[in-house]
């Protein structure tokens, strides 16, 4: 069972919880629409508009984004994607680019639409910093979810070379790189799952990138199913209202960190 390592820079500190959750398909269409009636009203006061309204259509869509409490990445989205599918009306470019395009993005982030956790990578930092939290011996079994291109197992690999660990990724392509990765790895496993259906009891420490959306969800599944004493560790991201027991600082500044939590009974 792996044990809670005291070392130069790690802070037991609790942190505030990351942005509002919330359903970003939805907010953002209400955003657009929101926008919508904006622009509408401006080309109906203003006979000649000084501001082009698609200018006023991308910051009004983005401010009516941050209104509904979208995640802040959905800012520049919001802001772009009116005029930007305007703009490609002018161009003589084929369809099948466009099918091309959705394609790839597929492949790469899958179902980020309903799960809204995007393809986020770990650094080195946090691959030294979470081989800190696992004994060298071999006992503990380490879980990645979404394990994206299999980039931490890889790490962990070189810095605990018996752990055993698996590995979670829905989308297609990383799940097929993080397998090519680790081929021969027999300590290690990458599977083409949805986390949610995979059981956390048979695991000793259970490490998650994600995004502020799951993470109540996955905090009541974390608590339910991981056994007493076994270690939960979020990337940046905390868990609402629930202060975690360890913050492993990745950066000077702070912005970054590892938030750990010790299972309790």
């Amino acid at each position: 069972m792996p044990a809670m390592q005291s070392s130069e820079g790690l802070t037991w500190a609790s942190r505030a919880a990351g942005p509002a959750r919330g359903v970003p398909l939805v907010r953002a269409l209400l955003a657009q629409l929101a926008a919508g009636l904006v622009v509408a009203t401006y080309m109906d006061l203003v006979s000649r508009p000084p501001v082009h309204p698609l200018l006023v259509e991308g910051i009004a869509a983005a401010v009516m984004g941050q209104a509904l409490r979208l995640p802040y990445w959905w800012l520049p989205i919001n802001a772009a994607f009116i005029p930007a599918a305007v703009s490609l009306r002018g161009l003589s470019i084929s369809p099948v680019w466009f099918l091309a395009a959705f394609a790839a993005l597929l492949i790469v982030f899958w179902s980020t639409y309903r799960t809204r956790v995007p393809l986020y990578l770990s650094s080195g930092r946090a691959c030294e910093r979470l081989a800190q939290l696992i004994p060298p011996d071999g006992s503990a079994r380490f879980l990645d979810l979404g394990c994206g291109f299999g980039g931490v197992m890889l790490a962990l690999r070189r810095l605990r070379p018996k752990l055993r660990m698996a590995g979670l990724e829905v989308a297609p392509l990383p799940s097929w790189l993080a397998r090519m990765r680790l081929r021969g790895d027999v300590c290690s496993a990458v599977h083409r799952k949805d986390f949610w259906e995979e059981d956390f009891s048979g695991y000793d420490v259970v490490y998650a990138f994600l995004s502020p959306e799951p993470m109540e969800r996955l905090w009541r599944k974390v608590r339910a199913q991981m056994r007493p004493g076994t270690l939960f560790i979020s990337n940046s991201f905390v868990v609402p209202d629930v202060a975690p027991d360890l913050t492993l600082p990745l950066s000077h500044s702070g912005a970054r960190a590892l938030y750990v939590w010790r299972v309790r009974g």
